[in-house]
């Protein structure tokens, strides 16, 4: 949905990661369409290591974009105990809206940057997006501190250093949503007239 009508509009090959309300997802576009790989999980972003001493994720593996990277990380490095009344997604956004000044809250906040911007250069390195796009808690951490996490990708990726890849916050609120409704009706949105036959 981000590509045809957001943020990745006019992106030949875009990178999305996003968080919902638990562990992190990706999207890539590749020559103008969605890649999902030979069984159809491309982009398991969220199991990429950003942190190898990290918290044990639960594919067995530690510091897992997942849990390094994701809402309930955020409330624990701020030293917060997440309540059960609200979304972890919606209880993260909140303190980053409210309370970014806060020193353990920023700092708490960027240690999640650099973990994320981690995880982007390596991604970066190997797929050379023109653009990446971040939803969820990510945006949010972009529009916290959007030079931290871009010194940081550009730091450690090649592209980064040639020639920053731009990183844009996801524009569309429902994206997974019309994304869903779009993945449904792409044969249509592709032959139209194919529908008819």
């Amino acid at each position: 949905a981000e590509h045809r009508h957001g943020a990745g509009r006019g992106a030949r090959h875009l990178l999305c990661v996003a968080t919902g309300h638990r562990g992190v997802g990706g999207a890539l576009v590749l020559d103008g369409r969605l890649h999902t790989g030979s069984s159809g999980l491309a982009l398991e972003v969220g199991h990429l290591t950003v942190n190898p001493e990290g918290r044990v994720c639960h594919c067995g593996s530690r510091g897992c974009l997942d849990v390094e990277a994701d809402p309930l990380a955020l409330l624990m490095e701020a030293g917060l105990d997440p309540g059960p009344e609200v979304s972890l997604l919606a209880q993260a956004d909140e303190l980053l809206r409210t309370r970014y000044a806060e020193p353990a809250v920023r700092a708490a906040a960027e240690t999640l940057i650099d973990r994320l911007g981690l995880g982007l250069a390596g991604l970066v390195n190997i797929l050379n997006p023109d653009r990446v796009i971040l939803g969820g808690l990510h945006r949010g951490l972009l529009n916290a501190d959007p030079e931290r996490l871009r010194a940081v990708v550009a730091e450690r990726s090649l592209w980064g250093q040639s020639g920053s890849v731009p990183i844009l916050p996801c524009t569309l609120d429902h994206d997974s949503l019309v994304g869903a409704a779009e993945l449904a009706w792409q044969p249509v949105l592709d032959d139209p007239l194919a529908a008819l036959r």
